[in-house]
């Protein structure tokens, strides 16, 4: 396996892969998937490629139905379980093992398996709840303090857009548009029931344009 820096968890049905390398240009990256290992090819501006690879990966997985997307400080790819339930005991290499995920409860959240090609054990768990607390927050001063800028709403937006779920960008979409900018939620639960009202600073009065 590559030396370059990398950690990975997995679900009942995904294994996520997080390559440290930074500030990698979409055009610069080639991503290449196959059913038993993946190759991450960057290509430098010096004429050298830097790469990543796994080979052979511990399971199957379906390539089609898999993806990765690029982060400035990483590049992430989702690898989607070809046989969902089947617990990786690694991410490189034979693994004879068989053993099938505890399958979580209707009402709870799927644990994130510890990464065990990382040297540093993380709990997971409480990253992806402190992540979530994070962008909440982030949230809620956006709604206390909408006019801030574009240049704060474009930071904001990127910040909180490239690590959130897609129930979560559909809610930040859907609360930033029907409450015409003045509010950001990244409950989907909650916004998709309801439409989100206007709801301006304090002293503040909203109007129809041209009002």
């Amino acid at each position: 396996m590559s030396k370059i820096r990398h950690e990975w968890y997995q679900t009942e049905r995904e294994v996520v892969v997080s390559v440290f390398i930074r500030n990698v240009k979409q055009e610069d990256l080639k991503v290449d998937l196959q059913d038993r290992a993946l190759s991450l090819t960057v290509s430098l501006p010096t004429g050298s490629d830097v790469v990543f690879d796994v080979d052979p990966l511990a399971h199957e997985i379906d390539t089609n139905a898999s993806s990765y997307r690029v982060l400035r400080p990483k590049i992430e790819l989702k690898l989607i379980k070809k046989s969902g339930g089947v617990k990786w005991n690694k991410l490189e290499g034979e693994d004879e093992s068989l053993v099938k995920m505890a399958e979580p409860k209707a009402d709870e959240h799927p644990s994130h398996a510890y990464p065990s090609s990382s040297r540093k054990q993380h709990n997971w768990d409480a990253i992806v709840k402190k992540s979530a607390e994070e962008d909440e927050e982030l949230a809620k001063e956006f709604s206390k303090n909408p006019n801030s800028g574009d240049k704060a709403v474009n930071e904001l937006f990127q910040k909180l857009y490239a690590d959130a779920s897609d129930e979560q960008r559909r809610a930040m979409i859907k609360s930033y548009q029907e409450s015409n900018g003045t509010a950001l939620s990244m409950d989907w639960k909650d916004v998709s029931k309801r439409k989100v009202e206007t709801t301006p600073p304090d002293s503040m009065i909203a109007k129809k344009w041209g009002a």
